[in-house]
């Protein structure tokens, strides 16, 4: 069984050509983005999955994006923020899902005072952003980060529109 699997990827590597030559790493860059928070400095780690010259300023700049966004749709699903801020960057598939995840925990927020101090007063701290382009249209992001002591991951998923990036998926989680 083993000998035949081994003859199965041999075959498959033979006729479908790598994009990628393994012996090498994919384009990389790693730093730190600038933060409000008491001059705090968040690191990120950025790679594109696709051949290329990685340009640090884009990885900045789009790590940046991420954090900002991913923070912007949390306080507005926690009825901290107007959606105005990320209308226009949301797909409206998202933003659909972004109010009916509001009013579902704004309702909850208002029963349960608990809930309420948990997720509706402190502020968000960002603590790591990883992102990679998976595509010269696709963009995808993990930020991880806390309100107060509950600990979230959210993931986004960026594309390409014309000249601006649109976020189609915007989720997030214990």
């Amino acid at each position: 069984l083993f000998s035949s699997l081994i003859r199965t990827v041999s075959l498959i590597h033979d006729f479908c050509p790598s994009v990628f030559d393994y012996d090498k790493t994919l384009p990389s860059y790693d730093g730190f983005l600038n933060s409000d928070l008491f001059g705090r400095k968040i690191p990120f780690h950025y790679i594109q999955i696709m051949p290329g010259p990685c340009d640090a300023e884009f990885a900045y700049s789009m790590n940046m994006f991420a954090a900002q966004l991913i923070c912007n749709v949390v306080d507005i699903f926690r009825g901290r923020q107007k959606e105005a801020r990320v209308e226009r960057v949301l797909s409206e598939a998202c933003m659909r899902k972004l109010r009916n995840a509001s009013a579902q925990i704004s309702a909850q927020m208002k029963k349960d005072v608990r809930i309420y101090a948990q997720l509706g007063l402190l502020p968000i701290t960002v603590y790591y952003v990883d992102s990679w382009l998976v595509s010269p249209t696709c963009f995808e992001s993990t930020v991880l980060m806390g309100i107060g002591g509950r600990r979230l991951c959210s993931n986004l998923k960026c594309v390409l529109k014309g000249s601006a990036w649109k976020c189609e998926v915007a989720d997030f989680g214990v």
